[in-house]
């Protein structure tokens, strides 16, 4: 039989479909070409790079947390480093360190102290004593532990815009005198007990823009036990109802055992980690502003 003009229609339409999904299969294999053959993603606990370092000791602590205080905080580009790499041309490379807690040799002192009188800025968590200078306080000589803080809210601090109430911290706080650093937040024996030592500072350095931040107790410590609860209670039957529970952590009142609450129940209502965790964040927008902004 003799084709017809549907016929030729028909046969032109089925060719013209051949050949596009020839093309749809040609475009998708190559664009899951393109994503196999991309460069793999950067190690989350290094982070892709950026104007923020990140210095932990070599040892593993609770500093492993803070690319994850950053990113939650909005601060995407940072990079995380061992103590022990840093020398002065790494760290020209970058606008801001965050020293994690741990200890410092007089080199690296020298090396940190150089970096922020060219303009840098640092903020130290926990310092050792040795960075006291740098950073404008004075050693006393005794700790706090598990105490309480009120930062400074005015318009003109970093902590303006956080809770202007005593919060909670957890682990030790070093106690300190002012020696050339402003006070951002005081320390509190407790909920109503002022001391004459900060919890927070900042100081500028030199002629080049260069400032040093402390917080006198580890932020990564704290944040970790106000959200996981009191490590030492971890295996503890403690509010009376089997199984172990996570709020067996928080709970004070065990008959063998009896502690105050773990959270105060006079701050529940406060998110105590989350207003610590903006007050490094704004610290970080603060300082950084005439570098460069960063969120």
């Amino acid at each position: 039989m003799k084709p017809g003009p549907m016929h030729h229609w028909y046969s032109s339409r089925r060719g013209s479909m051949g050949v596009l999904l020839s093309l749809l299969l040609l475009i998708v294999t190559s664009a899951y070409g393109a994503v196999v053959d991309a460069a793999p993603l950067p190690d989350p606990d290094i982070g892709p790079g950026g104007p923020i370092l990140v210095i932990k000791p070599a040892s593993p602590n609770y500093a492993n947390f803070y690319p994850e205080v950053l990113r939650n905080e909005g601060f995407n580009e940072f990079r995380v480093a061992d103590i022990a790499s840093i020398t002065p041309s790494m760290l020209a490379a970058y606008d801001m360190v965050l020293l994690a807690e741990m200890a410092v040799d007089a080199g690296q002192v020298a090396i940190l102290s150089d970096w922020v009188n060219a303009g840098g800025n640092l903020i130290a968590m926990r310092p050792d004593a040795q960075l006291a200078s740098l950073l404008g306080l004075a050693p006393a000589g005794a700790t706090l532990t598990n105490g309480y803080l009120l930062v400074d809210t005015s318009a003109s601090s970093p902590g303006h815009g956080i809770v202007a109430e005593t919060i909670q911290f957890f682990g030790a706080a070093d106690r300190y005198t002012l020696s050339g650093a402003s006070e951002i937040a005081t320390l509190y024996a407790d909920a109503s007990t002022a001391t004459a030592n900060p919890a927070i500072t900042l100081r500028s350095v030199g002629s080049n823009g260069g400032q040093a931040a402390a917080f006198t107790y580890d932020l990564a410590t704290s944040l970790v036990y106000a959200r996981q609860g009191n490590p030492a209670w971890a295996t503890q039957e403690r509010d009376g109802s089997t199984p172990i529970r996570s709020d067996d952590k928080y709970y004070g009142a065990a008959p063998q055992d009896p502690q105050p609450d773990w959270v105060d129940l006079g701050k529940v209502e406060i998110p105590q980690a989350d207003e610590q965790q903006r007050l490094l964040a704004n610290l970080i927008l603060e300082m950084n502003k005439d570098r460069k902004p960063l969120a």
